[in-house]
């Protein structure tokens, strides 16, 4: 099965990452390859469709500040979020992508679009 894992080290607490990427306003800020992106329901929650170039993803699984996945049922594509504090002021984010039926990945997250994620913390 083909994975792609991304760990990262961000200087903010955890449920400041959390929640900035979580919020659909802000993908584009640090995913270079999303323009705009939406969600089906007003309150993120299990079910919660999130829509961009890429196409739908489903929110799978849910744990406020510390989880979230995302399933695309179209093409068996699973990626997650897992926040892990460091400390009050810094965050381990570990992204892992996969695809359900152990097939090549369509296209793998860039570690780049994490540094950029990074900075934008840096600079707040």
């Amino acid at each position: 099965m083909k994975t792609n894992e991304i760990r990262i080290i961000i200087d903010a607490s955890c449920r400041d990452v959390f929640e900035f990427t979580l919020e659909p306003k802000n993908t584009p800020q640090w995913i270079d390859d999303v323009e705009e992106e939406t969600i089906s329901t007003q309150q993120i929650a299990l079910g919660t469709i999130y829509s961009n170039s890429f196409g739908n993803m489903e929110v799978t699984d849910y744990e406020r500040d510390k989880f979230f996945e995302l399933t695309n049922k179209k093409t068996g594509v699973i990626c997650s979020y897992s926040y892990r504090p460091i400390n009050d002021t810094q965050t381990e984010l570990t992204y892992f992508e996969y695809v359900q039926d152990g097939s090549e990945l369509p296209g793998e997250m860039k570690h780049s679009y994490f540094e950029k994620l990074k900075e934008l913390f840096t600079k707040k």
